[in-house]
């Protein structure tokens, strides 16, 4: 079975994250606001796509 390569894929990213969206990450329901769990698979997503858009460069550059 082939595995999918991701390059660059042991490279460490950081993301901010508050507390309520760490929670609601990790599957807890917090009822009262739904935009926190929102709020973090945003934040998740621009981190990934500047990791990416970086890597794209130094691929153009390699």
């Amino acid at each position: 079975m082939e595995k999918t390569k991701i390059p660059h894929g042991d490279e460490v990213v950081t993301v901010e994250l508050t507390v309520k969206e760490l929670i609601a990450l990790t599957g807890v329901r917090l009822y009262d606001n739904n935009s926190s769990k929102i709020s973090a698979y945003k934040k998740l997503n621009h981190t990934l796509e500047k990791a990416w858009s970086n890597d794209e460069k130094d691929s153009a550059l390699a």
